[in-house]
């Protein structure tokens, strides 16, 4: 497996969805007898780095020093160099099958195919996010992953996996052919996120009572995320619903959200939601909270959750933590962008509203709290969707089969 900044499989300290996909897949390809290696970088917070040992006890991981600051042009060059080295070193020391590759972006998967070319390893890459135009000001990362350069970067790889239809139609748009390409969704631990699980015990360490109306937000505090179009629809909702609160989960130490002067490169936004929530008199509405050990209880002490992505490019197309709040039977409001509407069929399994639009989605949200009944119905209708197509043993039986056809076929196509 190659990816970058994996977390505790346990549920404490991931951050990314895709990461948090990585880790549980490979702990459940350890279960069914199969030997993994993780190449990886080092924690982005590392005072908040979990136990080594826990992944150690199911996989080699190999942590490779970053000297370049998260996510810019010289920490992308350091890991894709140290890690094309470190799995030839690994091919000289050992045999090992498949090489796979993890990656939102289609760029990382140079690393992937050229580590494949190198060592004569069958590859696998998953994608997690489309491929789209580049319009306006973006990042170096959606740049360098336009379609002339994806189809270059994948040109090495054996099979990809794209995790949605959307992400599948746009690497064929790309001109990659279509028989090297197969869907796989990514798969949820139903055991870790179940309608058994309890959120009462949250609901109290907050001071939130047993019918105060509850919201709940993951994720991280770029512009693509929409946590300041939640912030303005809240703001229009305190005007009827005075004690209406949102878990806001963020993915920092908490610490980092409440000082100011401690920024990261994906928290250009920091200030801004900070002042916009002062601005909006929403400090007693809001519950900011940072990496947690407890998200399963976390999330299910909401009453719905809302993904209000502006659009999936960088992220992934089916937003993980949306889909453990379905696992949890919660009803989800969420925006019509990328991959979202393949799983979100609107006022059956939740609602769906347009991005970037605050009226609108005060209006969902006040209507799932005003038809409860409906809203359980529409929650019911999300956990049949999780327990049909995303249970993380389909998934993962899914890649080996995938596994095996590679290898069947000497690792051509």
């Amino acid at each position: 497996m190659i990816c970058p900044e994996l977390g505790n499989p346990g549920g404490a300290a991931f951050i990314g969805g895709h990461a948090n996909t990585v880790v549980q897949l490979s702990k459940t390809l350890s279960d069914r007898n199969h030997e993994i290696m993780i190449i990886t970088t080092p924690h982005r917070y590392p005072g908040n780095q979990p136990d080594k040992d826990i992944l150690q006890e199911w996989a080699e991981v190999f942590t490779l020093p970053i000297s370049g600051a998260y996510s810019s042009v010289k920490y992308g060059l350091e890991f894709a160099s140290k890690s094309i080295k470190k799995i030839k070193e690994l091919k000289s020391q050992k045999e090992f099958d498949i090489l796979h590759g993890h990656s939102g972006y289609t760029m990382p998967a140079m690393i992937t195919g050229i580590s494949s070319k190198l060592t004569n390893i069958p590859s696998v890459q998953t994608i997690y996010c489309p491929i789209e135009p580049v319009l306006n000001n973006y990042n170096a990362c959606r740049i360098f992953s336009n379609s002339i350069l994806s189809k270059l970067y994948l040109s090495q790889i054996t099979k990809i996996i794209a995790t949605t239809k959307n992400i599948k139609y746009s690497l064929i748009k790309a001109g990659i052919s279509e028989d090297r390409i197969v869907e796989i969704p990514p798969g949820i631990d139903t055991a870790l996120y179940n309608p058994d699980v309890s959120g009462d015990t949250v609901r109290k360490e907050y001071n939130i009572g047993p019918h105060q109306p509850t919201l709940a937000y993951v994720g991280n505090l770029t512009v693509i995320k929409g946590l300041h179009i939640l912030i303005d629809a809240l703001h229009l909702m305190t005007k009827n619903i005075l004690d209406i609160k949102l878990l806001m989960v963020l993915n920092m130490p908490i610490d980092t959200y409440q000082k100011s002067d401690r920024l990261d490169i994906d928290m250009g936004l920091m200030s801004k939601i900070k002042e916009q929530i002062k601005c909006c008199g929403l400090e007693d509405n809001i519950i900011p909270l940072g990496i947690l050990d407890n998200m399963p209880q976390v999330m299910a002490a909401c009453d719905i959750f809302v993904t209000p992505f502006l659009n999936t490019v960088g992220v992934v197309d089916y937003p993980i933590s949306m889909l453990e709040a379905m696992a949890l039977g919660k009803p989800v409001v969420a925006t019509k962008v990328g991959g979202i509407p393949e799983i979100i069929e609107h006022q059956k399994s939740g609602l769906l509203i347009n991005p970037n639009d605050p009226a609108g989605l005060s209006d969902a949200i006040a209507y799932m709290l005003e038809n409860q009944e409906e809203s359980k119905r529409m929650g019911v209708e999300g956990l049949k969707i999780i327990s049909e197509r995303f249970k993380r043993e389909m998934v993962v039986e899914m890649v080996e089969a995938i596994y095996e056809e590679t290898l069947d076929n000497g690792g051509r196509y």
